[in-house]
Order: structure tokens, then sequence, then C-alpha cells
């Protein structure tokens, strides 16, 4: 039987062959370690177990079957069309590619004492075995899974990677990517590590999803939120691209793949080169980079050949494709972060008394209404001018349920003199639905009440923690004329 002989076998077949193989192998491998010093039984595989072997392909090496089924595999699934970052140059997958993160246990990352800390793992041919000539097996494997962000505070991932019990040993990390085909850069500073500090959001195994929202210990300011779809679904066919953390491996992109299977509610099967470590990982539309899913299961990444492992190989339409929960799954949960502000100069507030009513105007545009409180009128001017605010913000117009200030897209800083100030900590404050009614809460007590707006209560804290506000302050409580915040 000749080598050539091989092409005319369906690609199915040759790759269910290699599986039954791999099956064999591990099963073999695992009865040798049972009986180290005696006789090892006849190892089988069942038909009704993982794999059947193809008789017809019994007398051909498994070499020979593994290159007569990539040779079937030149533009279809199979084909690895993962790039390293430094190969990119489209500046509109490199912001994408921005948003992610690495998922790194705390065990795995050494502090050096100088605002850096050490991402420590094997390389990828060690720690999997791999044959020569796979790619990238000289990089470090590190992460467990992916990330991206979708609030400035918020990250998204599969929820079979975090879970309250293993929260609290998992750092988010930004920058673990290759700088050149020989440098992998795993002295990160300290300031693109970030811990959880609570779970916001989680669903797994309920039809097919697998999502988890995790609020850090602090905003990131410097990478950008994804665009997440928030409605109907990608189109059938659509070009998607991944971006994430294969096998833990530094940050990599993959493009060339599509929607495959569109019908399920709850996600949708793409033929994306994608492996372990890219659980989590962002799935945007190539055509608008929206993201549109998270990456959270898939086919088998690797079989064995000889005593080592190779990447999978999958006809066109062959395996099962990779399952991308919708990220209408949990839209609900994140901010949509369009600031309403509306800019004007302190230096020409003035309180005016208008159809009987004191006010603060600025230009002919009035910004406060005070009714018949001078006092509390001109009190609020004076903290307009003190800080210097410059910017006039709120959530929920046209009847607002959070007014904030700030100063060149700054909180305001420093304490005012005779200021009625609440302070409040940061970490401790969450979204709950209280006796019927959406609240901002900090323990036991509550900050904030948005009545039955979830999505306002989710965008006010947003904003608190992006800028780093800690202390609520009014003017003429207990119905205060003027609310605003600082640090």
């Amino acid at each position: 039987m000749s080598v050539k002989d091989l092409k005319s076998f369906d690609p199915e077949l040759l790759l269910q062959e290699l599986r039954a193989r791999e099956s064999r192998e591990a099963d073999e491998k695992e009865m040798r370690e049972s009986f180290p010093c005696g006789r090892v039984p006849s190892a089988k595989v069942s038909i009704g177990g993982v794999v059947e072997t193809v008789p017809e392909l019994e007398a051909y090496a498994t070499e020979d079957i593994v290159v007569a089924l990539r040779g079937q595999q030149k533009v279809i699934y199979g084909t690895d069309d993962r790039d390293d970052m430094y190969d990119v140059t489209d500046p509109r997958i490199l912001t994408d590619a921005d948003s992610v993160v690495a998922l790194v246990n705390t065990s795995d990352i050494t502090a050096n004492g100088d605002g850096t800390s050490t991402l420590n793992g094997p390389t990828f041919g060690v720690a999997r075995n791999l044959c020569q000539d796979e790619p990238f097996r000289d990089q470090p494997t590190v992460a467990f899974c992916s990330g991206f962000l979708v609030d400035f505070s918020i990250i998204a991932t599969a929820a079979h990677c975090v879970n309250q019990g293993n929260l609290s040993s998992i750092r988010f990390v930004f920058g673990f990517e290759m700088s050149d085909a020989n440098t992998a850069e795993t002295t990160i500073s300290n300031d693109e590590i970030y811990q959880g500090i609570r779970i916001l959001g989680r669903q797994i195994g309920t039809q097919g999803a697998d999502w988890a929202l995790v609020q850090l210990d602090r905003p990131v300011l410097n990478h950008p939120c994804v665009r997440i779809r928030r409605s109907g679904k990608i189109p059938d066919g659509a070009a998607v691209h991944v971006i994430g953390h294969p096998s833990g491996l530094p940050k990599k992109y993959a493009d060339g793949a599509v929607v495959r299977d569109n019908t399920p509610s709850r996600y949708f099967v793409a033929n994306l080169d994608t492996y372990g470590g890219n659980s989590g990982s962002p799935i945007f539309s190539s055509a608008t980079h929206q993201v549109e899913g998270i990456l959270v299961r898939g086919e088998t990444d690797f079989v064995w050949v000889g005593g080592c492992r190779r990447s999978n190989v999958c006809p066109a339409n062959g395996c099962r494709g990779e399952d991308c929960t919708r990220t209408t799954e949990f839209d609900h949960l994140v901010p949509r972060n369009v600031h309403d502000c509306i800019a004007f100069d302190p230096d020409q507030a003035r309180v005016v008394r208008a159809r009987g009513r004191w006010k603060i105007a600025v230009d002919g545009m009035w910004l406060l209404d005070f009714g018949s409180s001078k006092r509390e009128a001109n009190r609020a001017l004076k903290i307009i001018k003190h800080y210097g605010m410059n910017s006039q913000c709120f959530v929920g117009r046209p009847h607002p349920s959070m007014e904030f200030y700030l100063v060149n897209g700054r909180a305001p800083e420093g304490r005012m003199s005779g200021e009625d100030a609440i302070p409040f900590n940061l970490s401790n404050l969450e979204v709950q639905r209280v006796r019927g009614r959406w609240k901002i809460v900090e323990g036991n007590h509550w900050l904030m009440d948005f009545d039955q707006h979830e999505d306002e209560a989710r965008q006010a804290l947003s904003y608190i923690l992006r800028y780093a506000f800690r202390y609520i302050c009014f003017v003429g409580r207990p119905y205060p004329s003027m609310t605003y915040f600082r640090k």
C-alpha cells in the first residue's frame, strides 16, 4: 500500500484513526504505569468508548496519516492561523489585542522588589511533550485562561476559569506577549497586574452558557474597553478572529475563521484555531471589531504521533468546532460608558435670580436650581470655584439618578472647609437589589438609590470606580440641591 493512497481517504476517517491511536497509546501508557514490574494486559479501544479504529488504515504509519491529513487542510479549520502580536500591523487588530489579559496563578508570579514581577513557566514543548516541528514550542507557557476588558474595572472570561474558590489566587495580567521571535515579555510592571475582588455575575452549564464577569481591584486606565454586541446575533457565516493565550502562550491573534453554526441561542460555533488557554478569549467580528462572544470549549488540541504530540487537524466542516458564549448573555451587567457631560467655564459661573428662583448660570445656561435658597446657591458656587469644576455629568437624563462634576476630566481633589462629605471604601461598593430597588451599597447601608434602573446603577458605579471618587458630598441636606463626588 502506497502512502499516496492515503489521499483517497475521507479526512474524517484519517482524523478518526489518529484519535483512536492517541486513545490507545494513552491507555497503554496508563497500564504500563499501573504494572511497572509485570506483564501489561493488552489495551483496547472499545466501540462504545472514545473512538473506534479504521481497519483500512491499520497498515499506515501515524506520521504518514498526519501528513496526508494536513495536506487536505490548506485553507480550512486545522491550518494554524495563529500569529504573535509583533507580526501584526493592522492598528484595529492591535487595539483589539490591547484589551486582552492573561489569567495567571499567583504561584507562577514572582515579585522582583523593583515594581515589576516575573511570570514563570516551562517552555511549551517541554510542558506538552511536543514534536520538534510544532510552532511556538520554545515559548513559555504561563497563563491558564484568557480574558478581556469590558469596562474600566471589569474583566470578562469563561466561568470555568474563575469562581469564588480560586479568585483570590488569580492575577489578570496585561502585556504577556512576544516582543520579537526570540523574546517573551515575562517581566511585567506591577501596574499591569490586577486582582479580582468580586465576581459580578457567572453562569455555566445552562444551555451552553459559560461566562463570568470579575470586578478588578482598581480601574484600568491605559487599555481600551472592547465594544460588545448587546442585542441580536452575529450574521451567519460572518468572519471572526480570536485573540488570547492559547495553551498559556504569549498573546496570539488568529483569523481566517467563520461562524459555522449560529442556531444555538446562547452560543455560536466557529472554526477558530484555539487551544486550552484560549478559554475566556474574546471572539471579534472581523468586520465591526465588536466582541461577539467568549471562547469557552472546543475540539481536542493535540494528538499523539510516535511518542510526541502534534496540533490537531480537522476538515472544514468536520470536528465539533469551537463554542463561543454570546455576549448578549451578560451585556446587562456591562455599563455602556457613554459620557453625558456638559462643559462650562467656572470663572463665568454666577448666582442669579430667575422668575423668583435662585440658580447658578454660565453664559445664559443654568447649571443648578436652588429654589428659594440663596444661601445654598452661594455655597454651591463657592464649591465649583474652589475645585475648578468645569464639567457637569449625568447618569439617566432627563431625570438623572446621578450627577457628578469633573475638573479637566479628573475627579475633584482635596477638602473644602465646612464640606458635608461622607467617605466610602471603593472596594466595598456593589450594585444590589434591596427591597425591589436597585442601589449602590457599601456593606449594610446604601449610598445611592436608582429605583428600577439597574443599568443606571451599574453605570454610576463604573464612574465612581473610574474616577476613584472616595467621598459623596452634599449641599442642603436632607433634600440636597447639589450632590458631587471627590477624591
